[in-house]
């Protein structure tokens, strides 16, 4: 992490939602978050295989692309949330891919569990949405309305542009036409001058 920032220019880094099936709560790792945390940096947090997927019979028909990403994105988050991770690490800045997975759509569930089982309240106090505003969601969603779900969860501030290029279902000709179709302020935050921001460029 330091050659990287302090000789290579890095601006932020990328880890997937698991390592080899460890959570990344796991403490193992946090080492590396505190000083990811100490230089607030931003962190992309891309899907892989979830765990159990062999149990899960996901490279059947490729659901992992479809579905499967979007789980290992879900679970990572949603740990890391009711963990405490986020009040641990405060000035980290973790982007979720594909609009943050599903989370943006279980945010109401995710709270009334918290409100409503002790074991979603051990580690924090907070309703789950409230940290939900704290991260970042990427434009990966495919359709206009799970843009404004993003939109409306995460906050104007916290939506970055993205395509999913040089996936083979990267939308380089979907993402952009529906980011330019909001409102213009929100368009330009969204195109660049979110990700300016929390870049520091």
């Amino acid at each position: 992490l330091k050659r990287a920032v302090e000789e290579l220019g890095a601006v932020g880094v990328m880890v997937l939602a698991n390592i080899d099936g460890a959570s990344l709560t796991d403490k193992k790792f946090n080492l590396i978050w505190r000083e990811i945390d100490r230089r607030a940096l931003p962190v992309l947090v891309h899907p892989t295989a979830p765990p159990g997927t062999k149990e899960l019979e996901v490279f059947r028909y490729n659901l992992i692309a479809s579905v499967g990403f979007m789980f290992d994105t879900s679970l990572a988050v949603s740990r890391m949330i009711f963990d405490g991770f986020f009040d641990r690490h405060p000035n980290l800045k973790l982007i979720a891919s594909h609009g943050g997975g599903t989370l943006p759509y279980i945010a109401g569930r995710l709270d009334i569990c918290h409100a409503n089982m002790p074991a979603a309240r051990v580690r924090i106090s907070a309703a789950p949405s409230t940290y939900l505003k704290k991260i970042y969601y990427d434009t990966v969603v495919f359709t206009p309305e799970a843009l404004d779900l993003a939109l409306k969860v995460g906050g104007d501030t916290n939506v970055l542009y993205g395509s999913d290029y040089p996936h083979n279902i990267g939308d380089m000709k979907g993402c952009l036409p529906r980011v330019d179709a909001l409102p213009p302020a929100i368009r330009d935050a969204v195109r660049g001058g979110n990700a300016m921001r929390i870049f520091k460029l």
